[in-house]
């Protein structure tokens, strides 16, 4: 089941923590888009022990570089050939409370695949040289791929991390699965007990924008929309086809600021993007809102974001007003009556009405 393409370079890295007396597996989404010809370059790998020296192996063999992440004894590794890796030890979690972080102790391959987020995700292979390649599917992984279902590993899985509503929602929509009976019944008991309030804005903003990489996002709207998971994100969002006119996750955001109306600029804000970002998309969402052509010069995501929301504008809509404060001034206007005359011009030229500088002072004069 294991390409080609990655065998080699797995059984080095299986060779390897066998020396250290460490058993190896491929495990989670990779092993599902191994069996279901998915190609992917980003792969779980679980040791039982630490895995700190395999992941300096790693880097050594492959070239790259790698991160720490101390609280789950995880080593994120970036090869030089753009393949991304994630080096764990097999590990059981508890939750102190519904929604934060687990607490993990050092277990083995069995625990380690029950705290994952659906029997479709919880299937290993081994990667040791002694059963290279050997499938490990204690929870019906294979079974549930090939029914096309979301099933959790347990009750408490929505209130344990809520995030996991919006990752089903993402693999229905990409896969065309439907959620399990149960399933089913628990992600709306959970929407409905609202658990998604539980997670910081920030984790939110992280689920949402791994929903906008989607491929398919009309259908992983139509699942969060069913489940009843929207209003988590912002109150009163929802699909609309021009979504898809988005050429990146931030002109999308953008289009969704939009959509939303006078909501829009808050919307950004209780996502927490960043200053820059948020300042850049509240100007698109201001053009857009205002129908005038912007006093100053767009950047290339306010462009994309405002022709996707008005199309056929001419080109001249979006350049900077051909009327200048300074022109306005040199004619003894002051005050009031500045601010009222370059919203009149913006307007006439986001209207197509007047399209260079010379008929702007035309008019003017």
């Amino acid at each position: 089941m294991i390409p080609r393409k990655h065998k080699e370079w797995l059984q080095a890295i299986g060779k390897y923590a066998d020396k250290l007396g460490l058993k190896a597996w491929v495990v989670g989404g990779a092993v599902r888009d191994f069996y279901m010809g998915k190609d992917t370059k980003d792969l779980d790998l679980t040791f039982e022990g630490s895995p700190e020296s395999v992941a300096g192996f790693c880097v050594r063999t492959w070239g790259g570089e790698k991160r720490k992440f101390s609280q789950f004894n995880t080593y994120r590794v970036t090869l030089a050939n753009g393949l991304k890796l994630d080096l764990v030890q097999a590990r059981k979690e508890t939750y102190a409370r519904p929604g934060a972080l687990p607490q993990v102790t050092p277990s083995d391959i069995k625990d380690d695949l029950f705290r994952r987020d659906f029997t479709a995700n919880a299937w290993a292979l081994s990667i040791s040289p002694k059963n290279f390649g050997a499938s490990y599917d204690p929870f019906g992984a294979q079974k549930a791929i090939d029914k096309g279902i979301i099933k959790i590993l347990h009750e408490r899985s929505f209130s344990d991390d809520p995030t996991r509503l919006y990752r089903a929602a993402r693999f229905m929509g990409r896969f065309g699965w439907t959620a399990e009976r149960k399933t089913a019944r628990l992600m709306l008991d959970a929407s409905r007990e609202e658990y998604p309030f539980i997670l910081s804005r920030e984790r939110v903003r992280q689920e949402f924008i791994k929903v906008l990489e989607e491929k398919k996002l009309h259908e992983v709207f139509g699942v969060l929309e069913q489940y009843e998971l929207l209003p988590y994100v912002y109150p009163g969002l929802k699909w609309a086809d021009v979504i898809t006119k988005g050429k990146s996750v931030e002109a999308k955001l953008g289009i969704c600021a939009c959509l939303l109306g006078a909501s829009g600029p808050e919307f950004l804000l209780h996502l927490h993007l960043g200053k820059e970002l948020t300042h850049e998309l509240l100007g698109a969402w201001n053009v857009v809102d205002t129908q005038k052509s912007p006093l100053s010069a767009l950047t290339p995501l306010q462009e994309s974001v405002i022709r996707a929301m008005c199309p056929g504008l001419k080109h001249t809509a979006l350049e900077p007003c051909f009327i200048k404060g300074r022109d306005l001034r040199d004619m003894g206007m002051n005050g009031r009556k500045i601010s009222s005359a370059m919203e009149r011009f913006s307007k006439l030229q986001w209207a197509g009405r007047i399209v260079n500088r010379e008929q702007a002072l035309s008019f003017l004069e």
